[in-house]
């Protein structure tokens, strides 16, 4: 799956065109709403791979980008709940620590510093195995009070292959730093650490929405999401035109189809035959 995720956006003729708008999207982040659309993009891309639809990336130009960039701001809120409620619970052992400091409780300090350590690396761990959970069903219900549903999240967290899409989309995650650390050494290379992101942020997604697809269809009986009409079975995912032929029932046959006396068929007694009785009228026998 790591392989398919990062090789999804070089698919296709125009997938340098594509890579080059979603890198400059990106480079122009500081501008923070450009960032609203590139993770509008995202969302996208984990709506279609939910879908099955994997061999055609959303192309800038067939999306309504007002539309994608306040799914991007939508799936923010969801992301800064998510946050908020780590501060929360951070703020427990931050103020054991305060109050050892002004206590002068060097080891009330300590135990605050500990705690909150612990807490800290349990939350990041949590919102890792959350989030991907979280942006999944709020692709799949399009509403920010899905990303918040705790029956979904029970269910599907805890899932196997979800679990494990998560530790792949961790690798994916190290492998895309990686490179960009290294093409950070030159001007040249610093310039390409967006189209790297990209890349590397729309192969994540990916691998969110297979593992999100294939947990919910396991602990639900039924896919998050069905192929758009044109998509599916029969379907070239990447013209969408319909292969009739598949339609075809076993055992049907066309119209045209051969029997024992169609229209081209030569008959016992035609005109042009030779029979037992001939237009000479001669006997056979």
């Amino acid at each position: 799956m790591i392989e398919d995720a990062l090789r999804y956006q070089t698919q296709g003729d125009d997938w340098l065109k594509r890579v080059a708008i979603g890198g400059g999207v990106l480079f122009l982040g500081f501008l923070l709403v450009p960032l609203f659309t590139f993770q509008g993009y995202m969302l996208e891309v984990m709506r279609r791979v939910m879908r099955g639809e994997t061999e055609t990336p959303p192309a800038w130009g067939d999306l309504d980008l007002v539309e994608t960039t306040v799914d991007g701001v939508r799936h923010t809120v969801v992301v800064l709940g998510y946050g908020l409620a780590l501060l929360v619970v951070l703020a427990v052992p931050g103020v054991v620590m305060f109050v050892g400091i002004a206590g002068e409780s060097g080891a009330l300090a300590v135990l605050g510093v500990l705690v909150g350590g612990l807490v800290y690396l349990a939350g990041v761990l949590a919102m890792a195995a959350v989030l991907p959970v979280a942006t999944g069903n709020f692709v799949k219900e399009d509403s920010i009070a899905a990303g918040f549903d705790l029956d979904v999240l029970r269910a599907v967290v805890t899932n196997r292959t979800m679990l494990m899409a998560v530790l792949m989309a961790f690798a994916v995650n190290i492998i895309v730093s990686a490179v960009s650390s290294v093409l950070g050494f030159t001007i040249v290379g610093y310039l390409l650490v967006p189209f790297v992101a990209f890349v590397g942020q729309s192969g994540i997604m990916y691998i969110w929405a297979e593992g999100f697809a294939d947990a919910y269809e396991e602990e639900y009986g039924e896919p998050p999401l069905a192929p758009e009409a044109g998509f599916g079975a029969g379907t070239d995912a990447t013209t969408g035109v319909r292969d009739e032929s598949t339609d075809r029932v076993a055992g049907e046959t066309d119209d045209d189809s051969a029997t024992g006396w169609d229209d081209d068929s030569t008959s016992a007694w035609d005109d042009d035959s030779t029979g037992d009785w001939d237009d000479t009228g001669d006997d056979r026998y």
